[in-house]
């Protein structure tokens, strides 16, 4: 399988010929999201990018960061994932294969590589397709919301067992 990804340091050289290639502007703006995209160390939606932009003093039209996204997908520099239904559309500019671990409770979401997996999938043979990259979702409960979880039910038996020993003394 071969990653459609290419390293950060050659993605403005891939979207400029992608432009040209496809008859489009190769405006500013469109690099400065592109800089803005790989610099997130995190999934993003359009609104955290558009803040990001906004904090660093660049102002950029919300349309014009949706259809920025929208070409740097097409031309395999972004990712967009569709994490779940009526959720938002997040993006990252992480070229490796990797597992997103999301959290059903808070919506934390953390990648995971498996070499194991990735081997798997490469070795895999696909009527009539022809796999380019992974991403793949596992759903759970993360550790913070799972020890909170605990830290609750350990505080409602304990109120309820306060609340037992306060009748059985009436």
């Amino acid at each position: 399988m071969t990653q459609s990804v290419a390293p950060a340091s050659s993605s403005p050289q891939i979207l400029r010929e992608y432009l040209r290639s496809h008859g489009k502007r190769c405006t500013p703006e469109r690099f400065m999201i592109l800089e803005a995209a790989e610099r997130m160390q995190r999934h993003f939606t359009v609104d955290s990018l558009c803040n990001e932009l906004i904090e660093e003093g660049r102002h950029v039209a919300t349309a014009t960061v949706y259809s920025t996204l929208q070409l740097l997908v097409e031309c395999g520099l972004v990712k967009r994932l569709r994490i779940e239904e009526n959720q938002s559309t997040y993006y990252e500019a992480d070229p490796g294969n990797h597992l997103h671990l999301i959290c059903t409770t808070c919506g934390k979401i953390k990648d995971v590589r498996d070499p194991a997996l990735d081997d798997l999938i490469r070795a895999r043979r696909f009527t009539a397709f022809s796999p380019s990259t992974f991403s793949l979702s596992v759903y759970g409960v993360c550790s913070s919301c799972t020890r909170k979880r605990r830290k609750s039910n350990t505080l409602k038996t304990n109120q309820s067992n306060k609340n037992s020993i306060s009748k059985n003394k009436k």
